[in-house]
């Protein structure tokens, strides 16, 4: 889950821990077409969690982000029914595709553990999505995705800026918004100098995703982190330039400094900026009023650069596709 300088963002504020899902909250997957007819359009928030399969190193499964985005969709549904009665959040079953694994930091398009579509594809799902829940009547839509790849939350926004101009709805994209993202990076301004120098300018499995999965799935970290080589680059140049060593395993920083603490204390200022922004949202906030994560990287030439080879890359599987069905009979 790329990440950029999330320790000078803003800070968000503490969400109480989740007990149980309230009746209001309903699994989309579980309901008839009866149900989903009775279902108040306007007071429904359809919750779309997403779930991308990328290399988190030897220590953290693929899953993480999914895992991650799982654990969000639950928080952030409660919260809703919580603070707007009436209101049902309609949970969609989580999708579990994304696009542009860390690994792609370095130049490499493969890499154990990543399993990802191209961002064009990725976009035309949740666009497609998108038609189906605006035919149905939809108006609230919440995408929970958290992988920060720059091309991979771009499609998301585009999906996003489609729904609203097409079917006159609202669908956030909450990680790709900077507020949210603040939530987690804020904690980090709390680290220890020696943490800091030690941990570099991780972008990727470091300490804090690998404090994340010790709080929330403690059985999924492999034990090897406790005495973790520590990958670091003091810079964001030195960062991008480690990826693309030989013999990258996959992660930066210093996981051997994680903690079950930290990741509690992250996770709740996480979840307390999402859960936030989603209400101001639902209550009317002005999307365009939320400075969106995409753009913030846009602006840096290293992410840039890999913006552009991505979209080389995608372009270049899409013409391997179409050559390939060019040769095909017509159906």
């Amino acid at each position: 889950m790329p990440r950029f300088s999330l320790c000078l963002l803003a800070a968000g504020v503490a969400l109480v821990p989740i007990t149980r899902l309230d009746a209001q909250v309903r699994r989309l997957g579980e309901l008839n077409t009866v149900q989903l007819e009775a279902l108040d359009r306007a007071r429904t928030v359809v919750i779309l969690p997403g779930g991308m399969l990328e290399e988190h190193g030897p220590y953290l499964p693929s899953h993480t982000d999914g895992i991650l985005s799982a654990r969000l969709t639950d928080e952030l549904a409660e919260a809703v029914v919580k603070a707007k009665p009436g209101w049902t959040a309609l949970v969609f079953p989580q999708i579990p595709l994304g696009s542009s694994g860390s690994n792609e930091i370095g130049g490499r398009y493969t890499f154990s553990g990543t399993y990802a579509v191209r961002p064009t594809t990725l976009r035309s799902i949740f666009m497609d999505l998108a038609d189906e829940l605006g035919e149905q009547g939809f108006r609230w839509i919440a995408v929970v995705h958290v992988h920060g790849a720059p091309l991979h939350i771009r499609a998301l926004d585009q999906a996003g800026d489609y729904f609203r101009d097409t079917w006159r709805g609202t669908m956030v994209n909450l990680w790709g918004l900077v507020p949210v993202l603040a939530g987690w990076g804020n904690v980090l301004q709390g680290l220890t100098a020696a943490e800091k120098q030690e941990e570099g300018v991780s972008l990727h499995a470091g300490m804090d995703e690998t404090s994340l999965m010790l709080y929330l799935r403690p059985d999924l970290v492999a034990a090897g982190y406790r005495a973790a080589p520590v990958v670091v680059g003091h810079s964001l140049q030195e960062s991008f330039a480690v990826a693309g060593r030989s013999g990258w395993p996959g992660y930066f920083g210093s996981p051997r400094l994680a903690s079950a603490e930290l990741g509690e204390r992250i996770w709740h200022s996480f979840s307390a900026a999402a859960a936030r922004v989603l209400l101001e949202v639902l209550d009317g906030a002005d999307l365009t009023k939320y400075q969106r994560y995409a753009d913030l990287l846009a602006g840096i030439p290293l992410y840039r650069g890999w913006i552009d080879s991505t979209a080389r890359h995608d372009a270049s599987r899409d013409s391997t596709h179409r050559r390939w069905l060019g040769r095909r009979p017509s159906p």
